[in-house]
């Protein structure tokens, strides 16, 4: 029962954090564009930034890679993941130009990694190693 309880929480976080980066990513340069806040704003702070990826990664990891090792062997969930924590990295170096798009498509594909995780752990009936 514990390890649902913690189980739970990690996709649940990591589908936030994801969702709350794809927010940040879209609405801060709007924001900024419509002089709503100024340009030093910590809100646009990349080292800001660096750490909620750098959080998604752990939280991802514990989440989705344990899953797949432990419950479902199913793919998907770390490919989606990956390639969304590959578009946020391009979204990171090219601050000019495709930033917004890759950031918001990375988190929103990551988030989605936690959906299809949480889905295929749900409709697994046993654990690969019990």
């Amino acid at each position: 029962m514990l390890k649902r309880f913690f189980h739970l929480h990690a996709d649940s976080a990591g589908f936030f954090t994801s969702l709350l980066c794809a927010i940040h990513c879209s609405a801060i340069p709007i924001m900024i564009s419509l002089g709503l806040i100024g340009s030093g704003s910590w809100l646009h702070n990349h080292l800001f930034d660096w750490i909620i990826i750098s959080i998604g990664i752990v939280i991802a990891g514990y989440a989705i890679v344990g899953d797949f090792l432990k419950k479902h062997r199913k793919p998907q969930p770390l490919i989606v993941a990956a390639i969304g924590f590959s578009f946020l990295l391009i979204g990171m170096i090219d601050h000019h130009g495709w930033m917004l798009v890759f950031s918001v498509l990375g988190g929103l594909m990551v988030a989605s990694s936690h959906i299809l995780n949480w889905r295929y752990t749900q409709t697994c009936k046993m654990s690969v190693f019990s």
